[in-house]
């Protein structure tokens, strides 16, 4: 038995986690066995003849006794036609029984070894949720960089829902025959089924010393983290005086004086809180926090930004700002990972948690009947949209934040209705695959629980790496990236070379652009120099930000 043994904190910021349901198991104390009082020996011993060369013993008889007496042998016995038939049965049943273990049993494997799938048949309890029209939830615009404000609609979703831990489903469905083929390639007959979370993924190497034993083993250079360090200095330059960061280039401090600031007469919703977080986040990547690290200060101005900008709802914190949820996910990110680095053996950053927990709660509740989250709440989305909802929450349930049980079930339902089957390519918003969609949700469904295997899952992540990096289009090569790396894929090292070097070659090096990052590109031109620097620097920090999936750790990650 575990006891806490953390001592009483007088500082009113820190508090004990919140206590995580376990379930234990009850010894049950070992029976004692009745002893059996043997038989008394006979008085004689029946005389033994000895046997011929190759024949059986045969047993004693009792001339006297009738022939219903004759004790008869163990090999007389089965030698009857009743036995014979019984023993016959015995096989029969057997050789069905495991022709029916391997058609429940799927194995598979990899180069690390051998791997059984198998689940449970039976009926499976559904519970149906119903959706009520509620009032808009506005945010007010707290920030004067914000551009273009984006009418929000109605959200339509429920308040009345239960919070529950995460966990994978016990039972799957029975299997229908035109499911068949769904299963064997790496899918599932229905999302909830396969929707498993791994130990693996968390973020203890984020330290100096993790940096130098995760960066050397997955392929960092000196060059490559040079890099990381000037993105992060020019991020920390374009800092705003409120704490925020902003697309817009023209505005303080930068005046100008960088190239490439958000695409100009474009009214696609840049917030600045999507902003504040990319760059929290590549600081938070590198090990750098409030408390830790040369940016301290930076870093906590970014979370007060995010904090002060947060419109509290009756559905939680709200950081679209004037309507987009990039900008609430990639928020919710931030806040979440800060949340997990400050973490004290079992003690939290109590306002964190606050915030990381009602902006969890406003996610869910975004989320579509269809799975995916769109622009607005409640509205259907995209799967760029759902990638960062999906990251945001993994991220707060890794730092001990609780989500309704079947969010992610569901998210995984959407991304396999936009699935070109039978291969695992992905689009947008329809079965029409895109390069990006495809490495955004094959990101995510490694995320969601998909285990390597000889699948036509594994035939697309060898399609990615082969295809190799586009060099210019970021948001897809950030997600190849994270799924190459968590799969921890033969093709690899091929990979991160090449796009590693190519990072560092075309970082800009000269007047007040040094350290950042511009491609010309559909997402490029949107985000600006801002995003494309933010995403790079995360690119660049790979080895070392998460630890791997599918690698097993050293040690018990965060």
């Amino acid at each position: 038995m575990q006891t806490d043994s953390s001592p009483a904190d007088s500082d009113a910021r820190w508090r004990d986690a919140p206590p995580s349901a376990s379930t234990g198991h009850r010894r049950t104390p070992a029976q004692s066995q009745s002893g059996v009082a043997a038989t008394a020996p006979p008085a004689t011993a029946p005389p033994i003849e000895p046997a011929c060369a190759g024949e059986q013993p045969s047993p004693a008889v009792d001339p006297d006794a009738s022939a219903d007496q004759q004790p008869r042998g163990i090999v007389a016995r089965l030698a009857t036609i009743r036995n014979s038939s019984w023993l016959v049965s015995a096989v029969l049943h057997l050789i069905a029984l495991i022709i029916l273990a391997l058609l429940t049993y799927r194995m598979g494997g990899t180069e690390r070894g051998l791997l059984i799938d198998g689940a449970w048949s039976g009926p499976e309890p559904t519970a149906r949720l119903e959706s009520i029209t509620i009032a808009e939830a506005t945010a007010e615009n707290q920030n004067e960089s914000q551009e273009l404000p984006v009418d929000v609609e109605n959200v339509v979703v429920s308040d009345q829902l239960a919070d529950a831990s995460v966990l994978a489903p016990e039972q799957a469905s029975v299997m229908e025959e035109n499911s068949l083929q769904g299963a064997l390639s790496g899918g599932a007959t229905r999302a909830a089924d396969h929707v498993v979370f791994l130990g693996g993924g968390g973020m203890s190497a984020r330290t100096p010393e993790g940096r130098k034993k995760y960066g050397d083993r997955y392929g960092a250079t000196a060059a490559s983290e040079a890099a990381v360090e000037n993105a992060l200095r020019w991020l920390a330059n374009h800092q705003r005086h409120d704490g925020s960061w902003s697309f817009d280039l023209r505005l303080a401090p930068c005046e100008g004086r960088c190239r490439h600031g958000r695409k100009e007469n474009d009214d696609t919703p840049t917030p600045s809180t999507a902003a504040t977080g990319l760059a929290l986040l590549a600081f938070l990547g590198a090990g750098y926090t409030s408390e830790t690290g040369p940016y301290q200060d930076v870093v906590q101005r970014g979370l007060y930004y995010l904090r002060g900008t947060a419109a509290q709802t009756q559905f939680g914190y709200d950081w679209q700002q004037g309507g987009s949820m990039y900008g609430h996910g990639i928020a919710l990110m931030a806040i979440s990972e800060a949340l997990g680095m400050t973490k004290h053996d079992d003690r939290y950053d109590s306002d964190l948690y606050h915030y990381a927990n009602l902006g969890t709660r406003f996610t869910v509740l975004a989320q579509h009947d269809n799975g995916s989250w769109g622009y607005t709440p409640g509205s259907p989305g995209d799967t760029t949209l759902t990638g960062w909802q999906i990251l945001s929450l993994i991220g707060a349930r890794k730092a001990g934040i609780q989500t309704r049980s079947d969010t992610f079930s569901r998210a995984k339902a959407f991304l396999m209705s936009v699935r070109e089957e039978p291969e695992f390519r992905f689009g947008y918003r329809s079965p029409k695959a895109e390069k990006t969609t495809t490495a955004i949700a094959l990101a995510l469904l490694i995320y969601l629980g998909q285990s390597p295997g000889y699948t036509l899952f594994d035939e697309a992540v060898d399609q990615l790496a082969e295809d190799g990096p586009t060099l210019t289009n970021v948001y897809h090569d950030y997600y190849a990236t994270m799924a190459l790396h968590h799969y921890r894929h033969r093709g690899w090292e091929t990979w991160n070379d090449q796009l590693r070097d190519h990072l560092v070659r075309s970082q800009a090096t000269e007047g007040h652009e040094t350290g950042s990052w511009h491609f010309h590109d559909k997402w490029g031109d949107i985000g600006g120099r801002v995003y494309t620097t933010a995403m790079c620097a995360l690119t660049l920090e790979v080895y070392y930000r998460f630890l791997p999936l599918y690698d097993q750790p050293p040690e018990f990650p965060l």
